[in-house]
């Protein structure tokens, strides 16, 4: 079978939005430790250390089990795994990479020690069984905990699920071990924190193997739900949110495929994080709780959009990839999409046609919330597809439908002019409804590539709010 291309190897180097989002969440985690220890930090100890009194209930030996045994796997099983590792892959890039990140671990624990004035209380129980450093209540030192956790947090990208799982579930059982037994402080908690901080920050300067799914990763998952192929090639297009290919079924199908996988889960999440934000109101519903939910969505709404006649090409299948991806196929279309056709090719019947469809989507209340040109697809008879129900919302609010009436009239007035793009807009929707547009008409509201678009055609956009304007009021007359 023809890939298209050599099969993308875990050894490709890239900066993941993965790292990024990990690299957000440790540093806010660090910063609300470090504020509420410098503003509560005697008081919460003391009632921390009142809290724990109730281990001296605890029999001893079960103390020293737990303790003893953290410590003893996590030194031989996180350190030796690390040594195996290096040693048989001889990994160079993952070397360095989790020394830097073990080093700038250490220099941010010794900054934080000389600013920051540290609580302490009583220390909750005693180890009574002997073993040297295993034994001493001050092993791991706060710098060796947020070293231990930087080094294993670098190295993550290198390691299967299963060295990663039972390395989190040891560095937890250092910090509690740390906790049971040094003096009652902050220190277990923002060890952790910075040694988390400190690893993806390095990923995040430095970047780790590809997580993507890997082309032949993408043909075998499509493989196993019943679509084998036997071409697949990677796509010129533009594809927001995800890896696009063309590719060729068995039964001589053309089709378009779109492989998701953590990357794009995790892109998603800090665009909406950026977006929540911003003293705006986009009509954004939270997030999907998984990457899978997520790809099952889209694939919901384009087979509820073909449902109701809406052209929009046919979905073939839905199938996982690894690592931890998700495939979504569709019959590709033999045309054009809108941002690659010339101006002058789009007369009033095109566009008359393109606003039916979207009209539609309205009267059904599906937002498509992405009506840039690139997601209106021309086909060789010249009738249009939408493309593309990734951020589409079914049972949509107004400000949602509202916005896909503004977007697609900022969009295509860059290439038919204002009057025209208004004049299609009231027939197709409504003069109601474009006065709810005219609210969204605004550079915030629209997105990227239409952004950029009307930056070029200075005055338009203010141009498009005064037609609106006067062609609802006209009506309302």
């Amino acid at each position: 079978m023809d890939v298209g291309e050599p099969n993308r190897s875990m050894t490709r180097i890239a900066r993941s939005p993965a790292d990024v989002l990990r690299l957000v969440v440790a540093a806010a985690v660090l910063v609300a430790l470090l504020v509420a220890e410098w503003l509560f930090g005697d008081t919460l100890v003391a009632f921390a250390s009142d809290l724990l009194r109730g281990l001296d209930a605890v029999p001893d030996w079960m103390v020293d089990v737990v303790v003893i045994g953290s410590r003893l796997l996590a030194v031989v099983i996180l350190g030796g795994g690390l040594v195996v590792s290096l040693w048989r892959r001889t990994r160079w890039r993952m070397l360095l990479t989790v020394v830097a990140a073990g080093a700038l671990a250490a220099v941010l624990v010794i900054v934080r020690d000389l600013l920051l004035d540290t609580a302490h209380g009583a220390t909750p129980v005693d180890v009574d069984v002997k073993l040297g450093p295993f034994t001493d209540s001050r092993f791991p030192t706060t710098a060796g905990l947020a070293v231990t956790t930087a080094v294993l947090t670098a190295a993550a990208p290198w390691l299967s699920r299963r060295w990663r799982r039972g390395g989190w579930v040891l560095v937890i059982g250092l910090t509690l071990s740390m906790l049971l037994t040094a003096t009652m402080s902050f220190d277990p908690f923002t060890a952790f924190a910075t040694g988390w901080a400190s690893g993806a920050a390095v990923l995040v300067a430095l970047g780790a193997p590809s997580r993507r799914p890997t082309t032949q990763a993408v043909v075998d998952g499509l493989s196993h739900v019943g679509l084998p192929l036997v071409e697949l090639r990677p796509a010129s297009v533009d594809a927001r949110g995800s890896t696009p290919y063309f590719g060729t079924a068995t039964d001589g199908g053309a089709l378009f495929v779109k492989a998701l996988g953590d990357d794009e889960r995790s892109a998603d999440l800090l665009f909406r994080l950026y977006r929540s934000l911003q003293p705006r109101d986009f009509g954004d519903e939270r997030p999907f709780s998984s990457l899978r939910r997520s790809v099952e969505h889209e694939a919901l709404m384009a087979l509820a959009a073909r449902d109701l006649g809406i052209r929009t090409p046919r979905l073939r299948a839905f199938a996982s990839a690894d690592p931890h991806g998700y495939v979504l196929a569709y019959d590709a279309i033999e045309g054009r999409s809108l941002d690659r056709v010339e101006p002058e090719e789009v007369d009033d019947g095109m566009l008359g046609a393109i606003w039916t469809l979207v009209g539609e989507l309205q009267r059904h209340r599906i937002a498509h919330r992405d009506l840039r040109l690139a997601n209106i697809f021309l086909d060789d008879g010249g009738e249009p597809w939408l493309i593309d129900f990734g951020f589409s919302e079914l049972a949509a609010s107004d400000v949602l439908l509202a916005t896909d009436v503004a977007e697609l009239v900022a969009s295509s007035s860059v290439y038919v002019g204002a009057e025209r793009a208004v004049g299609q807009a009231v027939a197709a929707v409504g003069p109601a409804r474009l006065a709810q547009a005219g609210d969204r008409m605004t550079m915030w509201a629209l997105s990227g590539a239409t952004r950029s678009a009307q930056k070029q055609r200075p005055g338009l956009l203010a141009e498009l709010r005064e037609r609106v304007a006067a062609a609802s009021s006209a009506v309302d007359r």
